[in-house]
């Protein structure tokens, strides 16, 4: 369970000085008649490095209270583009929850960009300090920077599942892989029996996810696993019709329309030759285009239940006199690690075996 932030009184205790050292030392000012010695200042620097201690403006302005803010941080770009609008469900649901809490929101933009993602590095650290905790979501976190916010104690909650040493890592994340192990029993119940999991297997948590439950199912109904990886989308059709698929379970990542327009250049018709389903529906619709079988992912659901839980554990972090009472806090080990269901969707791309199978 996250403990309590690391405060002055800490670093003091460790440094062996008094609090108002430690302020003075931060401060980079002493009052007349008082002298702090290298020795001593090197102490408290020290004490501050090995607890990672970060000082807070806003809960200082605040005299130790919560200021009633929480973060949001992401590892990509954040707002929508033409073409894609990922974060936008997340956001909704985020703003949402802060509406019926009475927070406000602060969504850090200003980390510096290292390797093409943003990193929390520097001064970002202390930019974090602002808020009572913060969100954080993307699809390339750095791993580090999450160890040390659990090692400073700093609250903060991870929109999407993810793993930490000691499983004290907080999210909430998609249940991808009972989600995947249902697409596959409805195919199956339908009559399929060549089916292929369409989509590259990197090491980010929904795709590991999505295999798993690929991997899971196909072996349940003792059927053979068969994986067509390729990034060329006119590839990735030869491969499905010289596979002699009669369904696909496809990330929505993976250009689903193109895909489905390649088959129909090769004569393969979704869903009379081959099942498609989308393991998540599409960031955008095409104007026009299918209505994709498959489940989707409640991510405007999911940012509001990562705010909830943030906001518990900012409280729970804070001093007992300032804790509102509209949230508890007492956090469980099981609301730590919360995974949500993605509803199935019907759509029009799912259909018996048909003239491929014969």
């Amino acid at each position: 369970m996250p403990r309590r932030r690391i405060t002055q009184t800490d670093v003091a205790a460790m440094a062996g000085v008094s609090q108002a050292t430690v302020s003075f030392v931060l401060n980079g000012s002493t009052p007349a008649g008082v002298r702090i010695s290298e020795e001593t200042r090197q102490r408290v620097l020290d004490a501050i490095r090995i607890t990672g201690y970060t000082a807070n403006p806003a809960a200082q302005r605040l005299a130790g209270g919560l200021a009633q803010i929480l973060g949001v941080f992401t590892y990509e770009a954040t707002f929508p583009r033409p073409s894609r609008d990922f974060y936008g469900p997340f956001l909704t649901g985020i703003e949402h929850a802060a509406e019926r809490l009475g927070v406000d929101l602060l969504l850090f933009t200003s980390a510096p960009v290292e390797d093409g993602r943003r990193r929390l590095t520097r001064e970002g650290w202390q930019r974090l300090g602002v808020a009572d905790g913060c969100l954080l979501l993307g699809q390339h976190e750095h791993r580090g920077e999450l160890q040390h916010l659990l090692d400073t104690n700093y609250p903060f909650v991870f929109i999407g599942k993810r793993g930490s040493d000691g499983g004290r890592l907080p999210y909430v994340g998609a249940d991808y892989v009972s989600g995947t192990v249902r697409q596959i029993d409805r195919l199956v119940a339908l009559g399929h029996r060549r089916i292929g999991y369409v989509g590259l297997r990197g090491t980010d948590q929904p795709t590991l996810d999505r295999v798993e439950g690929y991997r899971d199912a196909m072996k349940a109904h003792g059927l053979t696993t068969r994986f067509v990886e390729l990034e060329d989308t006119a590839a990735t059709a030869a491969e499905i019709v010289e596979q002699r698929f009669t369904a696909v379970v496809v990330a929505p990542e993976n250009h689903p329309e193109e895909l489905a327009d390649e088959l129909a250049a090769r004569g393969v018709r979704v869903p009379d030759d081959v099942s498609v389903l989308l393991l998540g529906q599409p960031h955008h619709l095409r104007r026009g285009g299918r209505a994709w079988s498959g489940f989707s992912v409640p991510r405007e659901e999911m940012g509001a239940r990562a705010l909830y839980l943030l906001s518990r554990l900012a409280a729970d972090d804070g001093p007992r006199r300032e804790r509102d009472a509209r949230r508890p806090t007492a956090v469980t080990e099981a609301e730590l690690h919360q995974v949500l269901a993605c509803p199935d969707v019907e759509g029009a791309t799912l259909a018996p075996p048909g003239r491929t199978a014969r």
